[in-house]
């Protein structure tokens, strides 16, 4: 009787002690997904911090992150290419002509500018997604070796190709203007609108705060991104007609509207002189306002 008593006993015992272990490993679990979850939501804001390594003194902000992630140098020689791109054809045509072709003159240069700008960020983002697997795969293997995330990080990006090699480059003097590498790359990913860039900091974060296997991550992330690659290319030849006609759409007015203020702007300035033209022609900016609002949203999720 004494041995069933003392059996039971150890039963109920072996069974208490096995469910307060599942309670308190749930409990490191759900503690871990917390930890994991505040790290991927994290984000650094710039414009909080001290002083912004990007920064460029009387230049706004927008204008040299845009130029940055475009590829272009932020200097003074850039600076006057620019000015002489956009400012000068249509100083010559207000000189020449008047005021109206000299605003449509500048309409037309200013949407070639954008549309150069544009261009040149879609193929560097296109090339950093392409060589971001590569680079993901030097790091784990650098930081297999024993080597903290930040130098295999410094290490890795010696390896890289360009593009990607001068946008991590960036990520490198930012560490040595004074800030870590889990804020670089958020500041980078502001910048070239990656989110791919975000999960790196991300990860670089956790490995900074808590340690652990961070090459396990950064592994599964560059298989993640070749998977991903691979639909994405197929997305992209399934909706290329879609987006090409998006973009057709949306430029045709400014173009056409800059086209004939800076060659016939008589034609416009009596519709804008009588009422009823008056109120044509706002009407037609405010549809034309709203249909490329529309016109993005349907073509973002397909990019």
């Amino acid at each position: 009787m004494n041995f069933w008593l003392i059996a039971t006993a150890l039963i109920f015992i072996g069974l208490a002690v096995f469910v307060m272990g599942r309670g308190e490993a749930r409990q490191k679990q759900r503690q871990a997904v917390a930890r994991l979850d505040a790290a991927l939501t994290q984000t650094i804001d710039p414009m909080k911090l001290e002083k912004d390594p990007l920064k460029k003194k009387f230049i706004p902000q927008w204008i040299t992150d845009s130029l940055i992630s475009a590829g272009l140098p932020v200097d003074q020689a850039m600076g006057l290419k620019i000015l002489a791109i956009v400012g000068l054809p249509p100083l010559f045509m207000l000189m020449l002509k008047g005021f109206a072709n000299g605003v449509g003159m500048f309409i037309l240069c200013l949407m070639l500018f954008t549309g150069f700008i544009l261009y040149k960020q879609r193929k560097r983002r296109a090339q950093m997604l392409a060589q971001l697997p590569t680079f993901l795969d030097a790091l784990v293997r650098v930081s297999s070796v024993g080597y903290s995330i930040t130098v295999s990080f410094n290490t890795a990006v010696e390896t890289a190709e360009e593009p990607l090699k001068d946008a991590l480059g960036v990520a490198v003097q930012m560490q040595f203007a004074g800030l870590e590498l889990d804020e670089a790359m958020h500041r980078l990913a502001r910048i070239y609108r990656l989110t791919e860039f975000k999960l790196i900091a991300s990860v670089v974060s956790l490995a900074l705060t808590y340690g652990g296997k961070s090459d396990i991550l950064l592994g599964r992330l560059g298989q993640y991104l070749r998977d991903r690659e691979a639909y994405q290319k197929e997305m992209m030849a399934m909706s290329a007609e879609a987006r090409m006609s998006a973009i057709f759409m949306s430029s045709l007015n400014p173009l056409l509207v800059g086209f004939i203020l800076a060659f016939r702007p008589d034609y416009l300035g009596s519709m804008w002189a009588d009422p009823t033209g008056k109120l044509v022609l706002l009407f037609g900016l405010a549809i034309q306002t709203v249909g490329v609002m529309l016109i993005y949203h349907m073509v973002k999720g397909i990019k």
